[in-house]
């Protein structure tokens, strides 16, 4: 490639103007990073760890640790799409929204609620980042198997 000369850099001050747009390369678009409660419906598997899974169903959430062969360990939450993370018991619902940038996860008497930032999304990916950590928890999702019902 090579340079312009400086007949060349004076006579572009006279060129004609392209039509086509001029696209700024400089600031790549950033992709929407917010979250709503039905994007998150399913069952979702930890990429780090294939034994914890997230099931959420309506604003409910079951984080599920699969111990050794059918037993698991469950807790039991709810989950909210929010606009902060500083939302607390009494200001979360001033604080849900329909589409957000955090989820914001309570057990079932309201204790101090746990703060995920939305690092990415898509409809086979979640990663989240644990706001009082900054460590990140990476899940696919997974298809739910429905139990099997004895006859």
């Amino acid at each position: 490639m090579s340079l312009p000369t400086l007949a060349q850099k004076k006579g572009a001050k006279h060129a004609r103007l392209s039509s086509k747009p001029v696209v700024n390369r400089a600031t790549p678009l950033l992709p929407d990073l917010r979250i709503s409660l039905a994007q998150l419906q399913g069952k979702w598997q930890s990429v780090d760890d294939k034994r914890e899974f997230w099931i959420v169903k309506g604003n409910s959430l079951t984080m599920r640790y699969a111990t050794s062969g059918t037993s698991a360990d469950d807790d039991l939450l709810q989950v909210q799409v929010t606009d902060t993370c500083a939302a607390t018991c009494a200001t979360l619902p001033a604080h849900t929204v329909p589409k957000g940038e955090y989820l914001s996860v309570v057990d079932m008497r309201c204790n101090e609620p746990l703060c995920y930032s939305v690092v990415d999304v898509s409809p086979t990916v979640l990663t989240l980042s644990y706001t009082a950590r900054g460590n990140m928890l990476r899940f696919r999702r997974v298809k739910e198997v429905a139990a099997l019902l004895p006859k």
